[in-house]
């Protein structure tokens, strides 16, 4: 039993029983419709990313906001002002996969007051590792931006191959119906 050979959607029995037409119709509709949906998942994949940018920026921001001042590098913050900011840090640090400290750099709540607390090397360490991330997601974001480039170029090209198309067999059709008349 041999297997029906398709193309995108349509397959070679279907374009058997067609005038060639509607099979040229189909196969460029088809074509348009499946470059519409590969747009639309690279649009969503740049919005994804765009989401991400702005996540590890705020997360910048606010470690920024929590680093110690001064140059002493051994120097403790806490990651909050109140022990549920402390975690929602913690838990933001942890999730963007940032490098955590260990020995007696050790990130934890055990500077007394039950905050999350951390040395200002330690800061400047995720700072470092959060402009790296962001510098990686926005190379990133410029190849996606030329795919998505792409992408909506070659949707384009095939809707104009359809309308011409359509519009040669309309002007073939005219000049038939006129050279009968």
């Amino acid at each position: 039993m041999s297997t029906p050979i398709t193309m995108g959607g349509v397959s070679a029995a279907q374009l058997q029983n067609m005038d060639l037409e509607t099979a040229m119709m189909m196969i460029q509709s088809d074509r348009a419709s499946n470059l519409e949906v590969q747009l639309k998942d690279q649009l969503k994949g740049v919005a994804d990313r765009n989401k991400e940018i702005a996540n590890l920026n705020k997360l910048l921001t606010d470690l920024r906001s929590r680093r110690p001042s001064g140059n002493d590098t051994d120097k403790w913050n806490d990651l909050g002002g109140t022990k549920a900011e402390g975690q929602a840090l913690y838990a933001r640090i942890k999730e963007a996969g940032l490098t955590m400290p260990t020995g007696g750099d050790v990130v934890d709540e055990s500077g007394g007051n039950g905050i999350y607390d951390a040395k200002q090397k330690t800061f400047d360490v995720w700072a470092e590792e959060i402009k790296g991330k962001i510098d990686a997601l926005s190379s990133s974001q410029q190849m996606d931006m030329l795919r998505l480039q792409s992408l909506s170029n070659k949707r384009n090209e095939a809707f104009e191959i359809m309308t011409n198309f359509v519009k040669k067999m309309s002007d073939n059709r005219a000049s038939i119906v006129g050279n009968m008349r």
